[in-house]
């Protein structure tokens, strides 16, 4: 069974929104720390567990914390349990790569014929029994970039183009290629590619051209990913969203995300003012 934050279970579950105990709390925290060299990589993670009588189930062997991790890309799939309350795990070279997924889980290693720790909720009308393997705890899901993709320049990931449908002083894209094209009419393509030369032309151009095709490109993932999933552009662009923990079928504001991305550029436009004024 696959597990997801919509997952109901029998039995008591402490999870993230949950209401099957009355308090505590289960996250792993996770570092991921890559060695590009040779492909290796390995998490350190520190376990944060606030639920006394699950803590204590752990502490005891009765209980394990573990990650399911699995990676698409490279087939990867399997159930890792982890030293308690913290420690590394490494991974052979080519065993993960790009969109990595975790989710964080608490099982049992014997059985509870009847167990009440007393931080049940009531519904569940405790002593409470569950087997062997149960699962007693959920975190929330992590998505990881592994891998140089999200390294990319977001510039090489668009390329400029003319075209005569676009109205005068417009930005479009077309997402339907190997590149994003973005599209504007023949003076403001000259006027884009005068500003690269300049010093602060990369500045003007990120707030004026990049951050408005970001966004349309978050919105085209938003609404349908699966049509460009075989784009070149896809992997990278998608990377650079899971490194800033950006899901773009889930994110409130598009502009936010986008600025997040493009690393906040309209800061760089104090830059354009003072050098305007000397």
């Amino acid at each position: 069974m696959r597990i997801n934050d919509a997952t109901r279970f029998p039995h008591p579950v402490l999870s993230l929104g949950g209401n099957d105990f009355i308090s505590g709390e289960f996250d792993v925290r996770l570092e991921v720390q890559e060695r590009p060299a040779s492909g290796a990589l390995a998490f350190r993670h520190q376990v944060v567990l606030t639920e006394p009588a699950i803590a204590e189930l752990v502490e005891n062997g009765r209980a394990a914390v573990g990650c399911f991790i699995r990676c698409n890309d490279t087939y990867h799939s399997e159930l890792r349990e982890l030293g308690w309350p913290g420690g590394t795990s490494d991974f052979p070279p080519g065993s993960l790569l790009n969109r990595v997924t975790v989710r964080p889980l608490i099982w049992l290693k014997e059985p509870l014929p009847t167990w009440d720790p007393g931080t049940i909720h009531p519904e569940f009308a405790p002593p409470v029994s569950m087997e062997r393997g149960s699962v007693i705890a959920i975190g929330p899901e992590y998505v990881l970039s592994v891998g140089m993709a999200k390294f990319t320049p977001m510039e090489s990931i668009f390329e400029l183009s003319t075209s005569d449908d676009v109205p005068e002083g417009q930005v479009r894209i077309d997402p339907d290629a190997e590149r994003i094209v973005i599209l504007v009419d023949r003076p403001l393509f000259e006027t884009i590619n005068t500003l690269r030369g300049q010093a602060l032309g990369p500045s003007v151009l990120m707030n004026g051209v990049y951050l408005p095709a970001v966004i349309e490109v978050l919105d085209a993932l938003r609404t349908d990913e699966g049509t460009y999933s075989s784009r070149r552009w896809f992997q990278p662009f998608t990377a650079k969203c899971d490194a800033k923990g950006i899901d773009p079928k889930n994110t409130r504001s598009l502009l936010e995300a986008a600025q997040t991305l493009l690393g906040s550029p309209a800061r760089q436009l104090a830059r354009v003012v003072e050098e305007g004024e000397q």
